[in-house]
């Protein structure tokens, strides 16, 4: 096997890269009119172009996300890729142990980390509190771009809770998502200082052994793996 191995296909990376585009975008758009008021928003705003600029370019982000939201569905719904990988992505069992695993590992009570998959339940756990963020978020930001159609059904306490959980789940966003994933992907001793597979979809051999093995023996046809056992107190 070459040492380069191709992990993510181009399908993929296209996806990745709309939805790390359409994020960004958002992400700096939104708080800057959320601290419109602060230097570093009035600078943002500035470096948007102005506050109408801002206004378009958020809707237009937001627009940009829909669209790839749209692909992500038609690629796991339609193609052979898409659902072999929505399948890998779905929680099991064995994500309960390899968390619990990890834990021992850490603490020195196991001699080495679990085997993992295409996906680990770090990655499975990011996916889906994206997956039900960007819900939140499209639900609210359409409720507050039309909002004087949505004033005909909805009393005005509806739309201070509307406005409250946009902004509260775009700051969990960035916290709970784009920081650990961050750490994971590029700031882990693992990875660090970067992986770059996003962009070209490739990872060593080295690299898929030591962090995916079970996704290099399934590459490889070798089946056999045995789960190391916790250390004796």
């Amino acid at each position: 096997m070459n040492d380069k191995i191709q992990r993510f296909s181009r399908s993929w990376r296209i996806q990745h890269l709309l939805l790390m585009v359409s994020v960004l975008l958002l992400m700096m758009s939104g708080f800057s009119m959320k601290y419109s008021e602060t230097l570093w928003g009035k600078i943002l705003i500035f470096l948007e172009g102005g506050f109408q600029a801002r206004g378009a370019l958020h809707r237009l982000s937001a627009v940009l996300l829909f669209i790839t939201a749209i692909y992500h569905l038609v690629y796991i719904s339609f193609t052979r890729e898409g659902k072999r990988e929505f399948k890998s992505l779905l929680p099991t069992k064995k994500d309960f142990s390899d968390l619990k695993n990890s834990i021992l590992y850490d603490l020195l009570k196991r001699a080495e980390k679990p085997a993992f998959g295409r996906y680990s339940y770090r990655e499975k756990v990011q996916y889906w509190a994206f997956f039900v963020f960007i819900v939140l978020m499209f639900v609210s930001g359409l409720v507050m771009w039309f909002h004087d159609f949505f004033f005909a059904f909805f009393p005005k306490w509806a739309f201070d809770v509307t406005f409250a959980l946009h902004g509260g789940t775009a700051t969990l966003i960035i916290l709970f998502l784009v920081l650990w994933h961050m750490y994971v992907v590029h700031l882990s001793p693992a990875n660090f200082p970067g992986n770059s597979s996003f962009w070209h979809g490739d990872v060593s051999e080295k690299w898929l052994k030591e962090n995916h093995l079970l996704e290099y023996k399934s590459m490889t046809g070798d089946s056999k793996t045995k789960q190391p056992e916790e250390k004796e107190d």
